[in-house]
């Protein structure tokens, strides 16, 4: 009797397995390129978020021409389906020294302004579409 019970528990324990591993919670996602520029330039190093109302926020790097490419799960896997706000940050080439160690004067300021690192004051949203030849966005930044 103890040998079953322990045989029906293991068998339990292997399907319940089992069962997990063939499913992917990663969400649906569609892919999504754009463009940032400030004051009329592309802008590199940036950081961009796109934060829905509800799911995975996805984000991607502009690179040297200000281009990026989004990713939620896996790299350049897009972003899920629908409206988004968005924030853009600054990422320093040079991970920034703490405060009150030497050197810490010299840390790269962002180059465009602070509040589009903020979805409630960058003012940016996006609409992601499951046409992923609609999704290629341009957001000009001013000052």
């Amino acid at each position: 009797m103890r040998f079953q019970r322990s045989y029906l528990v293991l068998l339990s324990a292997i399907l319940l397995i089992a069962g997990c591993g063939g499913q992917s919670d990663a969400p649906k996602t569609v892919s999504v390129t754009g463009l940032v520029t400030y004051q009329g330039k592309p802008m590199p190093n940036l950081s961009v978020a796109f934060i829905p109302e509800q799911g995975m926020v996805a984000s991607g790097t502009t690179d040297a021409e200000g281009r990026f490419e989004m990713t939620t799960s896996e790299p350049g896997d897009g972003a899920i389906a629908g409206v988004h706000k968005v924030a853009i940050n600054f990422v320093p080439e040079q991970v920034p020294e703490m405060p009150g160690f030497p050197g810490s004067e010299n840390n790269q300021k962002s180059p465009i302004p602070l509040k589009y690192g903020d979805v409630n004051t960058s003012g940016l949203t996006a609409t992601v579409d499951t046409d992923a030849s609609a999704n290629d966005f341009k957001f000009e930044l001013t000052d």
